[in-house]
Protein backbone atom coordinates (compact mmCIF):
# COMPACT_ATOMS: atom_id res chain seq x y z
CA UNK A 1 0.00 0.00 0.00
CA UNK A 2 2.78 2.00 0.54
CA UNK A 3 4.40 1.75 -2.26
CA UNK A 4 0.83 2.94 -4.20
CA UNK A 5 0.48 5.59 -2.73
CA UNK A 6 3.84 7.22 -3.14
CA UNK A 7 3.07 5.90 -7.15
CA UNK A 8 0.00 7.38 -6.82
CA UNK A 9 1.30 11.08 -5.71
CA UNK A 10 4.52 10.90 -8.11
CA UNK A 11 1.90 10.31 -10.81
CA UNK A 12 -0.11 12.90 -9.70
CA UNK A 13 2.66 15.51 -9.31
CA UNK A 14 4.12 14.54 -12.81
CA UNK A 15 0.62 15.18 -14.31
CA UNK A 16 0.15 18.84 -12.69
CA UNK A 17 3.86 19.63 -14.25
CA UNK A 18 2.52 18.74 -17.62
CA UNK A 19 0.67 21.88 -18.69
CA UNK A 20 3.12 24.22 -17.48
CA UNK A 21 6.00 22.45 -19.23
CA UNK A 22 3.96 22.71 -22.22
CA UNK A 23 3.64 26.55 -21.18
CA UNK A 24 7.21 27.15 -21.09
CA UNK A 25 7.83 25.22 -24.03
CA UNK A 26 5.19 27.64 -26.14
CA UNK A 27 6.29 30.58 -24.43
CA UNK A 28 10.31 29.45 -25.89
CA UNK A 29 10.66 32.01 -28.65
CA UNK A 30 13.35 30.75 -31.41
CA UNK A 31 15.67 33.49 -32.83
CA UNK A 32 17.99 33.76 -36.07
CA UNK A 33 19.75 36.38 -37.08
CA UNK A 34 17.35 38.27 -39.47
CA UNK A 35 14.44 37.76 -36.83
CA UNK A 36 16.29 39.52 -33.77
CA UNK A 37 16.84 42.18 -36.04
CA UNK A 38 13.57 42.39 -37.42
CA UNK A 39 12.58 42.14 -33.82
CA UNK A 40 14.58 44.74 -32.66
CA UNK A 41 13.73 47.08 -35.51
CA UNK A 42 10.47 47.41 -34.25
CA UNK A 43 10.63 47.26 -30.59
CA UNK A 44 13.91 48.61 -29.95
CA UNK A 45 12.70 52.39 -27.81
CA UNK A 46 15.87 53.54 -29.58
CA UNK A 47 14.38 53.57 -32.91
CA UNK A 48 11.12 54.28 -31.77
CA UNK A 49 13.01 57.58 -30.02
CA UNK A 50 14.24 58.02 -33.59
CA UNK A 51 11.12 57.86 -35.41
CA UNK A 52 9.24 60.44 -32.81
CA UNK A 53 11.87 63.02 -33.12
CA UNK A 54 12.07 62.84 -37.34
CA UNK A 55 7.82 63.47 -36.56
CA UNK A 56 8.25 66.27 -34.14
CA UNK A 57 11.26 68.16 -36.82
CA UNK A 58 8.78 67.69 -39.58
CA UNK A 59 6.05 69.21 -37.72
CA UNK A 60 8.36 71.78 -36.80
CA UNK A 61 9.26 72.47 -40.30
CA UNK A 62 5.36 73.00 -40.66
CA UNK A 63 5.16 75.06 -38.12
CA UNK A 64 7.87 77.85 -39.87
CA UNK A 65 5.88 77.33 -43.62
CA UNK A 66 2.55 78.28 -40.99
CA UNK A 67 4.51 81.88 -40.90
CA UNK A 68 3.88 82.81 -44.74
CA UNK A 69 0.34 82.25 -44.10
CA UNK A 70 -1.79 85.35 -42.99
CA UNK A 71 -2.73 85.39 -39.83
CA UNK A 72 -6.28 85.95 -38.70
CA UNK A 73 -8.00 86.47 -35.59
CA UNK A 74 -11.46 87.63 -34.46
CA UNK A 75 -12.01 90.13 -31.51
CA UNK A 76 -14.31 91.73 -29.15
CA UNK A 77 -14.23 94.77 -26.99
CA UNK A 78 -16.74 96.21 -24.31
CA UNK A 79 -15.59 99.60 -22.40
CA UNK A 80 -18.08 101.18 -19.66
CA UNK A 81 -17.66 104.73 -19.20
CA UNK A 82 -17.47 104.90 -15.11
CA UNK A 83 -16.21 108.73 -15.33
CA UNK A 84 -17.14 110.17 -18.51
CA UNK A 85 -14.47 112.67 -19.66
CA UNK A 86 -15.24 116.81 -19.42
CA UNK A 87 -14.55 119.85 -21.98
CA UNK A 88 -14.22 122.92 -20.62
CA UNK A 89 -13.90 126.00 -22.54
CA UNK A 90 -15.05 129.80 -23.01
CA UNK A 91 -17.32 131.80 -25.35
CA UNK A 92 -16.51 135.95 -25.58
CA UNK A 93 -19.14 137.61 -23.65
CA UNK A 94 -20.58 134.85 -21.22
CA UNK A 95 -19.40 133.95 -17.81
CA UNK A 96 -17.58 130.32 -18.30
CA UNK A 97 -19.42 127.23 -17.46
CA UNK A 98 -17.51 126.23 -13.99
CA UNK A 99 -18.72 122.12 -14.63
CA UNK A 100 -18.08 121.75 -18.20
CA UNK A 101 -19.50 119.41 -20.48
CA UNK A 102 -19.69 115.77 -20.62
CA UNK A 103 -18.31 114.16 -23.55
CA UNK A 104 -18.73 110.39 -24.70
CA UNK A 105 -21.05 107.34 -24.10
CA UNK A 106 -22.02 105.11 -21.71
CA UNK A 107 -20.77 102.00 -23.61
CA UNK A 108 -18.81 100.80 -26.38
CA UNK A 109 -19.00 97.79 -28.38
CA UNK A 110 -16.62 96.75 -30.56
CA UNK A 111 -16.15 93.21 -33.08
CA UNK A 112 -14.25 92.48 -35.88
CA UNK A 113 -11.68 90.59 -37.87
CA UNK A 114 -8.20 91.29 -38.81
CA UNK A 115 -5.63 89.69 -40.76
CA UNK A 116 -1.77 90.25 -41.42
CA UNK A 117 0.66 88.52 -44.20
CA UNK A 118 4.45 88.28 -44.70
CA UNK A 119 5.05 89.99 -48.23
CA UNK A 120 8.78 90.57 -48.05
CA UNK A 121 10.55 88.14 -45.00
CA UNK A 122 13.81 87.26 -46.14
CA UNK A 123 14.65 85.72 -42.89
CA UNK A 124 11.87 83.69 -42.60
CA UNK A 125 12.37 82.44 -46.01
CA UNK A 126 15.84 81.35 -44.78
CA UNK A 127 14.44 79.95 -41.15
CA UNK A 128 12.81 77.83 -43.59
CA UNK A 129 15.51 76.16 -45.68
CA UNK A 130 16.65 75.81 -41.83
CA UNK A 131 13.85 73.18 -41.25
CA UNK A 132 14.65 71.69 -44.21
CA UNK A 133 18.31 70.99 -43.01
CA UNK A 134 17.03 69.89 -39.67
CA UNK A 135 14.78 67.15 -41.03
CA UNK A 136 17.44 66.13 -42.70
CA UNK A 137 19.79 65.65 -39.67
CA UNK A 138 16.88 64.01 -37.99
CA UNK A 139 16.61 61.17 -40.77
CA UNK A 140 20.37 60.88 -40.72
CA UNK A 141 20.31 60.68 -36.92
CA UNK A 142 17.72 57.85 -37.33
CA UNK A 143 19.48 56.34 -39.73
CA UNK A 144 22.50 56.14 -37.86
CA UNK A 145 20.72 54.79 -34.48
CA UNK A 146 19.30 51.95 -37.15
CA UNK A 147 23.15 51.13 -38.30
CA UNK A 148 24.03 51.07 -34.36
CA UNK A 149 21.45 48.79 -33.05
CA UNK A 150 22.24 46.34 -36.52
CA UNK A 151 25.64 46.57 -34.94
CA UNK A 152 24.87 46.11 -31.56
CA UNK A 153 22.43 43.44 -32.20
CA UNK A 154 24.70 41.37 -34.76
CA UNK A 155 27.32 41.57 -32.18
CA UNK A 156 25.06 40.74 -29.62
CA UNK A 157 23.70 37.26 -31.21
CA UNK A 158 27.59 36.50 -32.36
CA UNK A 159 28.34 36.64 -28.40
CA UNK A 160 25.58 34.04 -27.66
CA UNK A 161 27.05 31.78 -30.38
CA UNK A 162 30.12 32.29 -28.61
CA UNK A 163 29.33 31.19 -25.82
CA UNK A 164 26.95 28.68 -26.84
CA UNK A 165 29.99 27.08 -28.86
CA UNK A 166 32.34 27.67 -25.91
CA UNK A 167 29.61 25.84 -23.63
CA UNK A 168 29.55 22.77 -25.78
CA UNK A 169 33.67 22.44 -25.49
CA UNK A 170 33.44 22.42 -22.29
CA UNK A 171 30.63 20.25 -21.84
CA UNK A 172 32.23 18.00 -24.02
CA UNK A 173 35.50 18.37 -22.02
CA UNK A 174 33.64 17.34 -18.78
CA UNK A 175 32.05 14.29 -20.71
CA UNK A 176 35.84 13.54 -21.21
CA UNK A 177 37.12 14.02 -17.97
CA UNK A 178 33.70 12.27 -15.93
CA UNK A 179 34.57 9.03 -18.59
CA UNK A 180 38.37 9.02 -17.78
CA UNK A 181 37.36 9.41 -13.99
CA UNK A 182 35.09 5.97 -14.20
CA UNK A 183 38.19 4.10 -16.13
CA UNK A 184 40.31 5.14 -13.76
CA UNK A 185 38.30 4.05 -10.69
CA UNK A 186 37.51 1.18 -11.93
CA UNK A 187 41.61 0.77 -12.51
CA UNK A 188 41.69 1.98 -9.02
CA UNK A 189 39.49 -0.45 -7.56
CA UNK A 190 41.33 -3.30 -9.45
CA UNK A 191 44.57 -2.07 -8.20
CA UNK A 192 46.15 -1.22 -11.28
CA UNK A 193 46.44 2.32 -10.40
CA UNK A 194 46.98 4.40 -7.39
CA UNK A 195 44.55 6.16 -5.47
CA UNK A 196 46.61 9.64 -6.07
CA UNK A 197 45.36 9.07 -9.87
CA UNK A 198 42.19 8.39 -9.28
CA UNK A 199 42.10 11.44 -7.17
CA UNK A 200 43.58 13.57 -9.66
CA UNK A 201 41.09 12.60 -11.83
CA UNK A 202 37.90 13.13 -9.74
CA UNK A 203 39.31 16.45 -9.33
CA UNK A 204 39.55 17.34 -13.08
CA UNK A 205 36.20 15.63 -13.34
CA UNK A 206 35.07 18.63 -10.71
CA UNK A 207 36.87 21.28 -12.57
CA UNK A 208 35.65 20.75 -15.93
CA UNK A 209 31.88 20.70 -14.50
CA UNK A 210 32.91 24.10 -12.78
CA UNK A 211 34.01 25.34 -16.45
CA UNK A 212 30.62 23.70 -17.82
CA UNK A 213 28.54 25.97 -15.10
CA UNK A 214 30.58 29.61 -16.23
CA UNK A 215 29.92 28.99 -19.45
CA UNK A 216 26.48 28.22 -19.29
CA UNK A 217 25.87 31.68 -17.29
CA UNK A 218 28.05 33.24 -19.57
CA UNK A 219 25.09 32.24 -22.11
CA UNK A 220 22.18 33.21 -19.90
CA UNK A 221 23.75 36.85 -19.77
CA UNK A 222 24.52 36.94 -23.02
CA UNK A 223 20.72 36.32 -23.94
CA UNK A 224 19.79 38.99 -21.70
CA UNK A 225 21.84 41.50 -23.45
CA UNK A 226 20.18 40.32 -26.76
CA UNK A 227 16.72 40.60 -25.39
CA UNK A 228 17.82 44.27 -23.66
CA UNK A 229 18.74 45.36 -26.91
CA UNK A 230 15.36 43.81 -29.10
CA UNK A 231 13.09 45.69 -26.83
CA UNK A 232 11.11 42.32 -25.52
CA UNK A 233 10.56 41.13 -21.93
CA UNK A 234 13.53 39.96 -20.52
CA UNK A 235 11.47 37.03 -18.90
CA UNK A 236 10.96 35.64 -22.52
CA UNK A 237 12.80 32.32 -22.80
CA UNK A 238 14.88 32.58 -26.18
CA UNK A 239 16.19 29.82 -27.92
CA UNK A 240 19.44 30.70 -30.92
CA UNK A 241 19.94 29.39 -34.17
CA UNK A 242 23.28 28.14 -35.38
CA UNK A 243 26.28 28.03 -34.67
CA UNK A 244 29.60 30.19 -35.41
CA UNK A 245 30.64 27.89 -37.66
CA UNK A 246 28.00 28.03 -39.71
CA UNK A 247 29.16 31.85 -41.09
CA UNK A 248 32.55 30.16 -42.13
CA UNK A 249 31.79 28.99 -45.89
CA UNK A 250 30.88 32.19 -46.98
CA UNK A 251 33.56 34.65 -44.90
CA UNK A 252 35.81 35.24 -48.39
CA UNK A 253 32.87 36.22 -50.28
CA UNK A 254 31.69 38.38 -47.53
CA UNK A 255 35.15 40.37 -47.48
CA UNK A 256 35.30 40.64 -51.38
CA UNK A 257 31.77 42.56 -51.20
CA UNK A 258 33.10 45.34 -48.79
CA UNK A 259 34.22 48.29 -50.40
CA UNK A 260 36.61 50.33 -47.88
CA UNK A 261 37.49 52.61 -50.65
CA UNK A 262 34.75 55.33 -49.59
CA UNK A 263 33.36 56.43 -46.38
CA UNK A 264 30.05 58.41 -48.71
CA UNK A 265 27.91 56.23 -46.53
CA UNK A 266 29.43 57.16 -42.71
CA UNK A 267 26.78 58.11 -40.67
CA UNK A 268 29.14 60.12 -38.72
CA UNK A 269 30.54 62.50 -41.85
CA UNK A 270 27.26 62.88 -43.08
CA UNK A 271 25.54 64.46 -40.27
CA UNK A 272 28.49 66.45 -39.89
CA UNK A 273 28.16 67.16 -43.65
CA UNK A 274 24.53 68.84 -42.42
CA UNK A 275 25.48 70.50 -39.78
CA UNK A 276 27.91 72.33 -41.60
CA UNK A 277 25.01 73.22 -44.16
CA UNK A 278 23.18 74.16 -40.96
CA UNK A 279 25.97 76.51 -40.23
CA UNK A 280 25.73 78.29 -43.64
CA UNK A 281 22.25 78.73 -43.47
CA UNK A 282 22.27 80.79 -40.06
CA UNK A 283 24.73 82.82 -41.75
CA UNK A 284 22.30 82.92 -44.72
CA UNK A 285 19.52 83.94 -41.89
CA UNK A 286 21.15 86.66 -40.10
CA UNK A 287 22.24 88.52 -43.48
CA UNK A 288 18.94 88.05 -43.93
CA UNK A 289 18.09 90.15 -40.72
CA UNK A 290 20.01 92.80 -42.13
CA UNK A 291 17.62 93.37 -45.43
CA UNK A 292 13.95 95.43 -45.46
CA UNK A 293 10.86 93.16 -44.53
CA UNK A 294 7.26 94.19 -46.06
CA UNK A 295 4.24 93.32 -44.19
CA UNK A 296 0.44 93.65 -45.00
CA UNK A 297 -2.84 94.58 -42.93
CA UNK A 298 -6.19 94.68 -43.01
CA UNK A 299 -8.80 95.43 -40.11
CA UNK A 300 -12.64 95.34 -40.56
CA UNK A 301 -14.88 96.15 -37.37
CA UNK A 302 -18.03 97.03 -36.11
CA UNK A 303 -18.69 99.62 -33.45
CA UNK A 304 -21.54 100.88 -30.98
CA UNK A 305 -21.10 104.06 -28.79
CA UNK A 306 -24.42 104.32 -26.53
CA UNK A 307 -26.07 105.28 -23.88
CA UNK A 308 -27.69 103.30 -21.52
CA UNK A 309 -31.08 104.82 -22.37
CA UNK A 310 -30.74 103.36 -25.88
CA UNK A 311 -28.49 100.22 -25.36
CA UNK A 312 -30.13 97.46 -26.99
CA UNK A 313 -33.13 99.18 -28.40
CA UNK A 314 -33.86 100.30 -31.88
CA UNK A 315 -32.04 103.24 -31.96
CA UNK A 316 -29.06 101.39 -30.96
CA UNK A 317 -27.03 101.89 -34.19
CA UNK A 318 -23.86 100.22 -35.30
CA UNK A 319 -21.45 101.52 -38.05
CA UNK A 320 -18.52 99.88 -39.46
CA UNK A 321 -14.69 100.76 -39.79
CA UNK A 322 -11.88 99.33 -42.04
CA UNK A 323 -8.64 99.44 -42.27
CA UNK A 324 -5.37 98.34 -44.76
CA UNK A 325 -1.95 99.26 -44.54
CA UNK A 326 1.37 98.69 -45.49
CA UNK A 327 4.35 98.34 -42.73
CA UNK A 328 8.16 98.56 -44.02
CA UNK A 329 11.05 97.84 -41.67
CA UNK A 330 14.20 99.32 -42.92
CA UNK A 331 17.27 98.08 -40.30
CA UNK A 332 19.88 101.00 -40.24
CA UNK A 333 22.12 100.15 -37.15
CA UNK A 334 22.33 97.69 -34.90
CA UNK A 335 25.28 98.45 -32.91
CA UNK A 336 27.59 96.02 -34.91
CA UNK A 337 26.16 93.10 -33.64
CA UNK A 338 24.63 91.38 -36.77
CA UNK A 339 28.43 91.93 -38.64
CA UNK A 340 30.24 90.55 -35.22
CA UNK A 341 27.95 87.49 -35.41
CA UNK A 342 28.34 86.63 -39.00
CA UNK A 343 32.06 86.74 -38.37
CA UNK A 344 31.59 84.57 -35.69
CA UNK A 345 29.83 82.15 -37.89
CA UNK A 346 32.62 82.15 -40.91
CA UNK A 347 35.37 81.18 -37.74
CA UNK A 348 32.99 78.23 -37.23
CA UNK A 349 32.94 77.09 -40.83
CA UNK A 350 36.76 76.88 -41.21
CA UNK A 351 36.98 75.17 -37.85
CA UNK A 352 34.31 72.76 -39.07
CA UNK A 353 36.00 72.25 -42.06
CA UNK A 354 39.71 71.30 -39.90
CA UNK A 355 37.36 69.00 -37.58
CA UNK A 356 36.06 67.21 -40.54
CA UNK A 357 39.40 66.65 -41.94
CA UNK A 358 40.35 65.05 -38.48
CA UNK A 359 37.46 62.93 -38.26
CA UNK A 360 37.30 61.34 -41.85
CA UNK A 361 41.27 60.57 -41.17
CA UNK A 362 40.34 58.43 -37.92
CA UNK A 363 37.65 56.88 -39.68
CA UNK A 364 39.93 56.05 -42.17
CA UNK A 365 42.69 54.80 -39.99
CA UNK A 366 39.31 53.07 -38.06
CA UNK A 367 38.61 51.21 -41.76
CA UNK A 368 42.13 50.53 -42.34
CA UNK A 369 42.35 48.71 -38.97
CA UNK A 370 38.93 46.49 -38.88
CA UNK A 371 40.23 45.10 -42.33
CA UNK A 372 43.13 44.04 -41.06
CA UNK A 373 41.28 42.48 -38.15
CA UNK A 374 39.28 40.91 -40.28
CA UNK A 375 42.26 39.25 -42.28
CA UNK A 376 44.32 38.53 -39.33
CA UNK A 377 40.92 36.72 -37.81
CA UNK A 378 40.71 34.66 -41.39
CA UNK A 379 44.44 33.24 -40.91
CA UNK A 380 43.61 32.28 -37.10
CA UNK A 381 40.37 30.80 -38.26
CA UNK A 382 42.24 28.02 -41.11
CA UNK A 383 45.04 27.54 -38.24
CA UNK A 384 42.62 27.02 -35.14
CA UNK A 385 40.39 24.97 -37.44
CA UNK A 386 44.05 22.62 -38.07
CA UNK A 387 44.48 22.19 -34.86
CA UNK A 388 40.94 21.33 -33.67
CA UNK A 389 40.86 18.74 -35.87
CA UNK A 390 44.69 17.68 -34.69
CA UNK A 391 43.10 18.02 -30.84
CA UNK A 392 40.46 15.87 -31.43
CA UNK A 393 42.31 13.32 -33.08
CA UNK A 394 44.90 13.64 -30.41
CA UNK A 395 42.42 13.04 -27.96
CA UNK A 396 40.75 10.08 -29.29
CA UNK A 397 44.20 8.44 -29.47
CA UNK A 398 45.22 9.44 -25.75
CA UNK A 399 42.17 7.84 -24.82
CA UNK A 400 42.88 4.89 -26.63
CA UNK A 401 46.61 4.39 -25.65
CA UNK A 402 45.32 5.08 -21.48
CA UNK A 403 43.03 2.33 -21.48
CA UNK A 404 45.73 -0.16 -23.18
CA UNK A 405 48.46 1.24 -20.69
CA UNK A 406 50.29 2.92 -23.34
CA UNK A 407 49.85 6.62 -21.73
CA UNK A 408 49.86 8.38 -18.46
CA UNK A 409 46.90 10.46 -17.26
CA UNK A 410 49.57 13.67 -17.87
CA UNK A 411 49.39 12.56 -21.11
CA UNK A 412 45.38 12.34 -21.39
CA UNK A 413 44.99 15.51 -19.37
CA UNK A 414 47.35 17.23 -21.54
CA UNK A 415 45.35 15.76 -24.68
CA UNK A 416 42.40 16.87 -22.93
CA UNK A 417 43.71 20.59 -22.13
CA UNK A 418 44.89 20.83 -25.76
CA UNK A 419 41.09 20.16 -27.86
CA UNK A 420 39.74 22.66 -24.76
CA UNK A 421 42.02 25.30 -25.95
CA UNK A 422 41.88 24.45 -29.60
CA UNK A 423 38.26 24.69 -29.84
CA UNK A 424 38.08 27.79 -27.28
CA UNK A 425 40.39 29.03 -29.84
CA UNK A 426 38.65 28.26 -32.93
CA UNK A 427 35.68 29.58 -31.67
CA UNK A 428 37.22 32.91 -30.74
CA UNK A 429 38.67 33.86 -33.84
CA UNK A 430 35.66 33.26 -35.78
CA UNK A 431 34.06 35.64 -32.80
CA UNK A 432 36.78 37.87 -33.82
CA UNK A 433 36.19 38.04 -37.32
CA UNK A 434 32.55 38.81 -37.39
CA UNK A 435 32.78 41.33 -34.83
CA UNK A 436 35.61 43.12 -37.04
CA UNK A 437 33.34 42.50 -40.05
CA UNK A 438 30.15 43.98 -38.07
CA UNK A 439 32.29 47.13 -37.28
CA UNK A 440 33.43 47.84 -40.32
CA UNK A 441 29.91 47.82 -42.25
CA UNK A 442 29.13 50.64 -39.25
CA UNK A 443 32.14 52.64 -40.51
CA UNK A 444 31.00 52.37 -43.69
CA UNK A 445 27.42 52.99 -42.96
CA UNK A 446 26.21 50.00 -44.82
CA UNK A 447 22.70 49.10 -43.56
CA UNK A 448 22.96 45.30 -43.21
CA UNK A 449 19.99 42.90 -44.78
CA UNK A 450 19.86 39.15 -43.85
Amino acid sequence: MKHFNKLFLSVTAIICLLPSAALNAQDTLTISLPKALEIALSESPTIKVADKEIQRVNYSKKEQVGGLLPTVSVSGAYQRAIKKQKMFFSIPGFPPKPDGIEVGQDNTFTGGISASLPIIAPALWATINMSELQLELAQESARSSKISLYNQVTKAYYAILLSQDSYNVMKRSYENSKENARIIYNKYKQGSVSEFEWIRADVQERNALTNVVSTENAVNLSKLQLKMLMGIDMYIEIAVEGRLSDFEAKMYSDVLKIDTTTLNKNSDLKQFDIQKKQLEQTEKIQRASLLPTLGASINYQYMSMVNDSITFTNQHIWFPTSTFGLQLSIPLFQGGTKYNKIKQIKIQREEMELQRDNLKRSLELQTISQMNNIKNALKKIESNKEGLRQAEKGLSISQKMYEVGMATFLDLNNADLNYKNAGLSYNQSIYEYLSAKADLEKLLGQEIAY
